[in-house]
């Protein structure tokens, strides 16, 4: 796996897009001193790169848009012989029906004591469709895809809230607006 050694320049432009993802290069710019053509160039860099991306986060929990009340974390084991990169590859080639991507909201393959695990977050409008979507949707198709006897132990955790997403959004403290709070030291910022 080839690693991406950033910049100071870099490293300014990524901190400023962490805190505000629709500010513009002429106002990174101003906060950071880099000369706009650079900061244009670098974060245009970056981005082919894929070393910084963009996504809209839609609230859909009660303190959002109401249409999810519940959220519930899948762990799912597989039995011995079904490798991570077999997972990904079957995955990777049946695109989600519009149900699971409705219910869906994170999805990661990774393992747990030498068996290959899926861990999914289900969102639903009350916990008890979770199990519903769950049993009729999600694990009929795994078994079909990975063998009838290819789930061998499913745990479930339940959330009430998110607390921090990606190293930096801490939506009950340091957000407002959409973006990272004015007054939120850059110290804490985490970068690299």
């Amino acid at each position: 796996m080839n690693t991406v050694e950033i910049d100071q320049q870099e490293y300014l432009i990524i901190k400023e897009l962490v805190k505000d993802p629709r500010i513009s290069d002429n106002q990174i710019s101003k906060k950071t001193k880099v000369p706009v053509k650079t900061v244009n160039r670098k974060r245009k860099l970056l981005e082919k790169s894929g070393i910084i991306s963009y996504h809209t986060n839609v609230d859909n929990t009660l303190t959002g848009t109401g249409k999810f009340g519940a959220k519930q974390q899948y762990i799912i084991t597989f039995k011995y012989g079904i490798t991570r990169s077999i997972i990904f590859e079957i995955l990777k080639s049946n695109i989600p029906s519009k149900i699971e991507m409705k219910h869906i909201s994170e999805c990661s393959i990774g393992d747990k004591d030498g068996h290959a695990i899926v861990t999914m977050t289900i969102e639903s409008r009350v916990e008890s469709d979770i199990i519903e979507v769950f049993n009729a949707e999600i694990l009929p198709k795994l078994k079909r895809l990975l063998g009838e006897d290819a789930v061998i132990k499913t745990d479930v955790l339940t959330f009430n809230s998110h607390f921090i997403k990606m190293h930096n959004y801490m939506p009950f403290i340091n957000m407002r607006n959409g973006k990272i709070k004015e007054e939120w030291s850059d110290d804490l910022v985490f970068i690299d």
